[in-house]
């Protein structure tokens, strides 16, 4: 063979990087993110389609800045650049590059 047992462990060496890599955000915390954004826009869609539900103005403007914070909290998670936009556009922004990356909801 003539490759000795120090000179495999020398290899392995010069190829191992030498900073470890920074752990990812919990896969726990980020499904539990994934499950409130599924949650919360089912609820929109139901609040924007429903027009007898008594003060339904103030549960979509309270379900939408939930999803709203939601969707922050999972670009925080995936390092993904916060916008400094009204909500909005945020969130025009946010949701595709979410998706992008592998986020579904």
């Amino acid at each position: 063979m003539g490759t000795t047992f120090a000179g495999l462990v020398r290899a392995l060496r010069r190829r191992r990087p030498t900073e470890e890599p920074t752990p990812g955000p919990d896969p726990f915390d980020t499904l539990t993110v994934q499950y409130r954004l599924t949650r919360v826009a089912a609820e929109i869609k139901v609040l924007e389609r429903d027009g007898r539900r008594w003060a339904r103005g103030f549960h979509l403007v309270a379900a939408t800045a939930a999803y709203d914070g939601l969707l922050c909290d999972a670009a925080r998670m995936s390092g993904v650049p916060i916008p400094d936009a009204d909500p909005p556009v945020r969130r025009l922004i946010l949701e595709p590059e979410l998706r992008r990356i592998g986020w579904n909801w």
